[in-house]
Order: structure tokens, then C-alpha cells, then sequence
């Protein structure tokens, strides 16, 4: 970037606003403490030593203190010459957490109260050359937001927590949601910088593709100028790829602010989600010229892409399809919650780590929930690099918000922020106006009140500003989407489906109605424990057992706890041990997310994507994620990795209506080949009817031939293989072989685990080194061995885990250590199962 900037982020001052004070001279003194911006409050006590990561984690109900308190931050700086002999400075705030107000130079500038956008001040007048002091000031969230409440409530029927959060522009999940506590607070959660304009700068560049095909694209480029000067600028656009090469110049005459242009690329690389193609991804440089001068220059990688939401009704029933350059993609992915509780303290390792762990889960899609709030740039450009189509929520979640116009002129203003900052990224596929408002104030989950507070927003409002400033993405109001809004009557496009969990139905309801296939599922899932090195940062050793306060405190969800058992008892009965209780509840989890996306991916020819609930963690919790507070994965991530894989064998019983899940109501097996490749696929289906000595008992083979992206025929199964003589002591095996290579293999079991007598285990390892910071496991069993955990010690990434043993074949894993470890003589690891190793 050629702008003349000067960052302020970085080293900051900060204390508590002192209640007394009435002058900027009322706060000098020697109290202030060191803290480093971006941050919350919380970050910086952190690094202050006031207060430890440890205590929070262990006890954050000891913590609401932080967030009752104001607080100001102080930053003093010299401004450069070249800063000062610009035509107009700006001081720029990426994101204020939430209420705040800014002096510079002991003038009050500006008060804020939107965390969600950025702010922009002119400061040309206020600078000078030596020891600025910029402050910001920031009042306790909660108290501004009860003080709204009483003021224009109107919501005095509504049953939702915490109900004043939805007065303020602020992420709804810090004031407590069902995997996080309550621990609002404050900060300068995104960079701070001074910048400096020399007549004009680029204030806006919009690229869509407006048509492509194999043979060309069609690209319009529409740039926006903040002139600072009446002048005559001429911009000029290069956009490149792969020795491609494509310029133009469009010319600003004195008073014009803004030009578009329509470009053609010939045979242009086109961007597809992944799974589907490659995510080819071109540089656009603009640089704007005064006379002979560049007095700015931008550069944006963009996407040649067309998406569409094909809701085309079929048969009078909805439909609910993405298509991506006019090809249907199955959606196959998660919903994203914040990465931290505190705002401004995820880094951009932080997001390099998750999502390449989303790719390499086989995510294509991730919505970002509306309960958080709009990721930064670095999130959004590791989508459109690793394929990651992104739903995006606005940031309204399960309550009514208020109807003044106050409030929609600020929601006014943060839509259009929000979408001009998102609309180039060609991973963005959908906008969403709320999670869940719709269908609950249609089935009265918010009260009595017949009035929907907030409706115009996601209605009226919302769709408009999409309409005029992305014409190109497609909008809905909500989610779960009902078609023409009948939640009652009509049919659901997008479903929550919660029956299992909070509906405390058993997870083979999940297939239990299998003409009742949902059009598209956004949000489901159990829950589970994080792992055992996770739970032991916050929760000391002697609380470490089943069923202890400091374990079950951590699990914000009402009735969470009993549901863990419940499933957990289900499937396996009652745990030995603390570390078999996580052990376990991972597993059911990550069980029931298997079962359900089989039958749903099996059933792709109604079906079009299934989201599970969540992939990450923003605190220690007892929570619905694939990946724990610190990263490390669960049980279903790596189910995950394997039911969303490009060739997938879905067995799937079919039980009558009683549906419990028993070999008493089983009344056939079906098996189902996926293949989501963008090649057609032919290969040998292997059903064997193994006893749990790995010995062959029946066998059905037969071949395949599935085209790109679709289905095999059900195979039903002979009866003798749904019904075997012992089913506690017997499992079907089913793999799928290519040129004698095993591509897809599959591990299906008669009953819960709890009715199976597991024979005495065996399990022979072996290691070897096969680079400086990695080594494979080979693992070998007597017996099936079902689940098997493997822990590294130290720590590493595994690439693959919770495996299943099938004599006489072993399995080989790669563990990947930091370069610190890279000189062990040789790793230890330890095993965990279902049943007890020797």
C-alpha cells in the first residue's frame, strides 16, 4: 500500500477510568499499565499480571468485575512530516469494543458504539509534530445496554437471557451463550492507525464477475475515490494471473467520484469450492495517478466465480441448492463461532491453524453465526485460498431486536460497512439476515407478543442494501427458512434439527424417518468434553473426576450435563474413569454427527449440505466443537475427515417405527457409495460379516460404476447379514477397492458397544522415523478393536485418530512434531479403547 500511514497499534497505556475525574488532566499520573493493541481488557490485565489466563479458564464467574469498571487506554505518538504535509490525516479505528469515546490532543472527537465496524476521523487539524496523546475511553457495556432497555423497552414478555444485549452493537455471545460465559468486557479489539491523504485516495473497489464460462469471463471493476482535492486522477487497473495480463485506465474529471468498467478475460481460471476444481485466485493492482504522480495504490486478489442459491421450487416442495459456476455443490461443513471469549486476542496463527484444519477435515463450507461477529480480512482470504465457501450471518441471534429508528439507522450503517467490505471474496456464498428470531417468535419462544420486533431489518432492510450493494450473493432472512415463511405448515428449506440432544430423542432418530429428508441442515450436533490436556489447565487434579463441580460449572448449556450422560449411557454405559468419560463423550458425539451426515450424504439427490454444530471453541467449555479451546481435535473432527470424504460408504439400518435403536426393531441394512469426485469412479464394493476375531463369517462383493458427484444404488443386504446368529459378537465390514488399493472402507456393529464383550486386546506397535520432526505408528490388533485413541507424548499432530482395528491388517499414522522435539530418541505415545489393551 503507497498510502502514507502511520500504525498506532501496538505498545498502549491503560487503566480504570477514574470516576471522579472531569479533565484529561485528571488522569495523568504514574498508574497506567503496559498493554498491546489489538486486545480486550481482559488480554491486557493478562499482560499487566494483574489478573492469569488460568483463573479466568478455572473460574470466570469470579471475573464479571472487569466488564462493570470503565477503562481508558492512552497512546502517545509523533506524527511524521510526511503524515503532517498531506491534504487531509485520518485516524483510523478497525474495530472500538463497543461504547466509546476518543480524545486527541484533549479534544473529544468522536463517541462510538458499534463494535462491528470501523471508524474513520478526520484529524488534519489536531495533530502535531511531538507527543500526541490519543485516548479512548471506554463505558461498561452492560449498563449502557440496561440503560437502553428501560428507556425503549418494549420486550417485557420475552424470555431469552440476558435480554438488554440486544440493544448494543456488540458480539451477543459475550453476555453468555450455551458454550461460553458471560464476560462482556472491552478494548481496541482490531489495529489503529493514522493515514494520511494526498489529494485522493481509493476508497472502494468492487469486482463481480458478471458472467464466465470455460471460453471467457465477463469482470466489471467499479472504483470509489475519497477526494481530498478537486482534481483530475486517472486509476489505472491491472489485473493478473498466471501470465495473463489484462489493463485499464478509467479517468476521474474534477468533481467525479466514482467509474466502473467491463473487462473480458479470455479462457479465464475460475475458482471453485473445494472438492470441486481449484481456487485459482487473480491479483488486482490499482494505482491512481494526479498528473504524473501515484498518490495511491491498493491490491486485491479476487475470484472469477458465479454462485447461486437455487431455491426453484420442484413438485411444490422448496428446494435449497448452492451452485457455483452453475454446478450444484454439496454443502459439506460446519458453523464458525468466535476463535476467543476476548475479542482482538486471536491472531492470524490463530486463524491459519483452524481453517487449514477445516480443509483438511474436507469443510467446504463454514457459516459464520450471527451470535459473534464479522471475521477479519485474514479469515475471508484463507477461505477464498483453501475453497472454504462461507455463509454469512448478519450478527442478530435468537431474540427481538428493537424496532426505533435509532437502532435500524446504526444496523443501516454497519450493513453497508459490512457488505462493501466482504462482497470481492469469492468464498462469500450467502448473506442471512438472523439465527433462529423467524422461527422463534412463530412458535413463541420469545414471549407472548404477537408483534415481531426487528422484523423489518431482516425483511425489509437487509434485503434491500444486499439487492443494491451485492447483487451477485443471495440473501434469506433467517435460518432455520421455512418456504413462504409457514413454519408451521410450510415446507423447511433449512432445518435445526435439535430433536436429537435437546429433544432428547435417541441418535437413531436421525434416520428414522428417511422419507422426511431436510432440503438442507444448518445446525445439529451433541455435545462433549474437551480433551484431557485441556481440561487439566482448568480444573485441578484432585476435581478431576466424573461428576465434579469444576468439570460440570464449564458446561454453560441448561440440562447440558444430564444430556452428556444420557448419550454417553446409550451408547456405552456408564464410564470407569475420568479420562474414559471424555473418551466417551467425544465418541457419542462424534458417533451421532457420522450416522447423520451417512444418511444425509447418502440421500444427496434430496439433500444439499448438512453444517454441524460448531467447529471451535472460544473458551474451555463443554461445547458442541470438532476442535477444543486449544486446538486440539476431537473425536469428530476426525470422523469428520472421514464422512465428508470424496468417496464415502454410508451403511445405514432402517428401523420401524418404534425406533430405538435395538437389534429388536432392525429391519434391513442398506449400503450406499458416494462419490463427490469430479471423475467417475469404478471399483469392487466389499461386504464381509466379520466376528470380533477378524474372522470371515459371510461375504457379498460386487462392482460399481457411480458417475461425478452422485449416488450408487442402494445394495440391500441378504438377511443373514442383517440378522446374524450373534449380533453382540459379530461386525460388518465394508470397503470400497480400486486397483487393489482400499479408497473408502466403513465399520458398522449390531449393537450399542455396551452389549458387546469385547475379547482380551492385543495391540503391537511399532515405530519409525521418516523425517526430522515426524514419525509413523503402525498399529496392529488381535481382535476388532473399535475407536482406538491415540495420544502423543509430547503433544503432536496425528493424521489420523480414534482408528478401528480389523486383524490381520495393520494401520499406519503420521505424528508430526514441533522442530523442538525433533531429536527424541523415540516418541512415546499411549492408547486408549473401548476395551482394555495389554
Amino acid at each position: 500500500m503507497l498510502r502514507t500511514s502511520l500504525s498506532l497499534t501496538g505498545q498502549w497505556e491503560f487503566k480504570p477510568y477514574p470516576l471522579p475525574a472531569r479533565r484529561m488532566s485528571d488522569l495523568d499520573g504514574e498508574d497506567w499499565n503496559i498493554s498491546n493493541v489489538p486486545c480486550s481488557i481482559f488480554n491486557s490485565l493478562i499482560e499487566s499480571g494483574q489478573i492469569k489466563q488460568s483463573q479466568i479458564d478455572s473460574k470466570p464467574e469470579k471475573f464479571s468485575w472487569v466488564s462493570k469498571k470503565p477503562w481508558v487506554y492512552r497512546k502517545i505518538f509523533d506524527t511524521p512530516n510526511d503524515l503532517l504535509n498531506c491534504d487531509r490525516a485520518e485516524l483510523v479505528f478497525d474495530g472500538l469494543d463497543t461504547i466509546a469515546s476518543i480524545w486527541l490532543n484533549e479534544k473529544l472527537i468522536a463517541k462510538t458504539n458499534n463494535m462491528f465496524i470501523p471508524f474513520r476521523f478526520d484529524v488534519t487539524e489536531l495533530l502535531k509534530p511531538k507527543e500526541n496523546k490519543l485516548l479512548v475511553k471506554f463505558e461498561p457495556a452492560v449498563e449502557c445496554a440496561e440503560k437502553l432497555m428501560a428507556r425503549y423497552t418494549v420486550f417485557n414478555e420475552s424470555d431469552f437471557s440476558n435480554p438488554y444485549r440486544v440493544y448494543i452493537r456488540k458480539a451477543q455471545y459475550q453476555f453468555g451463550w450455551d458454550f461460553c460465559p458471560s464476560l462482556p468486557g472491552c478494548g481496541i479489539w482490531r489495529d489503529v492507525r493514522l493515514e494520511g491523504i494526498k489529494n485522493a485516495r481509493i476508497s472502494d473497489v468492487h469486482i463481480r464477475t458478471v458472467d464466465c464460462n470455460q471460453q471467457y469471463a465477463d469482470i466489471k471493476v467499479a472504483v470509489k475515490l475519497d477526494v481530498a482535492a478537486k482534481q483530475k486522477f486517472v486509476c489505472k487497473i491491472n489485473l493478473s494471473s498466471d501470465g495473463q495480463k489484462i489493463e485499464h485506465s478509467l479517468i476521474f474529471e474534477q468533481g467525479e467520484d466514482s467509474h466502473s468498467t467491463l473487462l473480458r478475460i479470455e479462457k479465464p481460471s475460475l475458482w471453485w469450492p473445494a472438492g470441486s476444481g481449484e481456487q485459482n485466485l487473480y491479483l488486482a493492482k490499482l494505482q491512481l495517478y494526479n498528473e504524473n504522480e501515484i498518490v495511491d495504490e491498493i491490491q486485491k486478489k479476487f475470484g472469477i466465480r458465479t454462485v447461486k442459491l437455487n431455491r426453484q421450487a420442484e413438485k411444490k416442495a422448496g428446494k435449497f441448492c448452492f451452485e457455483i459456476n452453475s454446478q450444484r455443490i454439496f454443502a459439506k461443513g460446519a458453523n464458525w463461532i468466535p476463535a476467543s471469549i476476548f475479542a482482538g486476542s486471536v491472531s492470524e496463527n490463530d486463524y491459519e491453524k483452524l481453517l487449514f484444519a477445516a480443509a483438511d477435515a474436507n469443510i467446504n463450507m463454514l457459516r459464520v453465526w450471527g451470535g459473534g461477529y464479522y471475521e477479519n480480512d485474514k479469515f475471508y482470504e484463507l477461505c477464498d485460498q483453501l475453497g472454504v465457501m462461507v455463509w454469512q450471518d448478519f450478527m442478530f441471534a435468537g431474540g427481538y431486536y428493537p424496532d426505533r429508528q435509532w437502532f435500524t439507522a446504526e444496523v443501516e450503517k454497519e450493513a453497508i460497512e459490512i457488505i462493501t467490505r466482504l462482497r470481492n471474496h469469492p468464498c462469500l456464498v450467502l448473506w442471512c439476515g438472523n439465527d433462529q428470531i423467524d422461527s422463534m417468535h412463530n412458535f413463541g419462544e420469545l414471549g407472548t407478543s404477537k408483534k415481531f420486533h426487528g422484523k423489518t431489518i431482516y425483511h425489509k432492510l437487509l434485503p434491500r442494501l444486499i439487492a443494491d450493494l451485492d447483487t451477485d450473493t443471495d440473501y434469506i432472512p433467517t435460518t432455520p427458512l421455512a418456504q413462504k415463511n409457514q413454519f408451521k405448515s410450510g415446507q423447511m428449506l433449512t432445518v435445526h434439527n435439535w430433536d436429537v440432544w435437546r429433544g432428547n430423542q435417541p441418535i437413531c432418530k436421525y434416520i428414522c424417518s428417511p422419507q422426511d429428508i431436510p432440503e438442507f441442515v444448518t445446525e445439529f450436533g451433541l455435545q462433549s468434553l474437551p480433551n484431557l490436556e485441556t481440561v487439566e489447565k482448568f480444573c485441578p487434579d484432585e476435581q478431576l473426576s466424573i461428576g465434579s463441580w469444576q468439570i460440570e460449572k464449564h458446561n454453560y448449556q441448561a440440562g447440558g450435563n444430564s444430556q452428556l450422560y444420557r448419550y454417553i449411557g446409550d451408547m456405552f454405559g456408564a464410564a470407569e474413569n475420568f479420562e474414559k468419560f471424555v473418551y466417551l463423550s467425544q465418541l457419542a458425539q462424534g458417533r451421532a454427527a457420522k450416522l447423520y451426515v451417512e444418511h444425509l450424504r447418502a440421500n444427496k439427490q434430496k439433500n444439499n449440505g448438512v453444517l454441524f454444530w460448531q467447529f471451535n471453541d472460544c473458551c474451555p467449555a463443554i461445547s458442541f466443537s470438532a476442535l477444543d479451546y486449544d486446538k486440539k481435535p476431537k473425536a469428530i473432527y476426525y470422523y469428520a475427515r472421514r464422512f465428508f470424504a470424496k468417496y464415502l460408504i454410508s451403511i445405514l439400518p432402517e428401523f420401524d417405527k418404534s425406533c430405538s435403536g435395538s437389534m429388536t426393531n432392525l429391519k434391513s441394512i442398506s449400503v450406499i457409495v458416494v462419490n463427490d469426485s469430479d471423475k467417475s469412479l469404478t471399483a469392487t464394493l466389499n461386504c464381509r460379516l466379520l466376528d470380533l476375531f477378524g474372522r470371515k463369517l459371510d461375504q457379498v462383493s460386487l462392482p460399481v460404476a457411480i458417475a461425478p458427484f452422485n449416488v450408487a444404488s442402494a445394495l440391500k443386504l441378504p438377511q443373514a447379514m442383517v440378522f446374524p446368529e450373534n449380533p453382540q459378537q459379530c461386525a460388518l465390514q465394508v470397503t470400497l477397492d480400486k486397483n487393489d488399493k482400499r479408497i473408502s472402507e466403513n465399520l458398522f456393529f449390531y449393537v450399542p458397544d455396551k452389549y458387546i464383550n469385547w475379547p482380551k486386546t492385543e495391540i503391537s506397535k511399532s515405530f519409525s522415523q521418516v523425517a526430522e520432526n515426524k514419525w509413523q505408528i503402525r498399529l496392529k490388533s488381535n481382535v476388532i478393536t473399535r475407536d482406538v485413541k491415540i495420544t502423543a507424548m509430547p503433544s503432536a499432530q496425528l493424521s489420523d485418530n480414534f482408528v478401528n482395528l480389523v486383524p490381520p491388517n495393520d494401520i499406519e499414522i503420521i505424528a508430526a512434531y514441533t522442530s523442538a522435539c525433533a531429536s527424541l530418541p523415540e516418541p512415546k505415545f499411549k492408547l486408549l479403547g473401548l476395551s482394555n489393551f495389554t
